[in-house]
């Protein structure tokens, strides 16, 4: 069951846009806690989930030669062994250095795909989510 919840909480959708800037520039990450995730979410990114969301990250767009800020919102950990919200917390933090590597249903999408790959390539970053 333990290995069940943590697969579910990497496929749990998770509202992120694309990193605009290059990645010299650097990142910052903040973490919000948060103690309804989906209710915080879902007013991010301005729509309905039809899966229960435990997480996301939204990048805001910095000033030249500032670092790009991440802002993670997600529950903290109850405890040292709360696995799924330290998955959460992993992976959202995953999406603000590597962008939308998967799609808004859990998929994992092709790296070309990426959305910190494209924008490393000097293509646009769409968000995918």
């Amino acid at each position: 069951m333990k290995y069940f919840l943590i697969l579910v909480a990497i496929l749990v959708p998770a509202c992120s846009t694309a990193p605009a800037a290059a990645p010299e520039a650097g990142v910052a990450v903040v973490w919000n806690r948060v103690e309804d995730p989906h209710a915080t979410c879902e007013a991010l990114g301005g729509r309905k989930n039809l899966f229960n969301v435990l997480g996301c990250s939204q990048w805001s767009e910095a000033a030249q030669g500032t670092p790009r800020v991440c802002s993670i919102y997600a529950p903290a950990p109850r405890n040292e062994r709360d696995l799924q919200r330290f998955a959460t917390l992993g992976h959202e933090l995953m999406h603000c250095f590597d962008g939308n590597w998967h799609d808004r249903w859990g998929r994992m999408n092709p790296p070309s795909q990426n959305a910190a790959a494209s924008a490393a390539q000097g293509g646009s970053a769409s968000r995918l989510q």
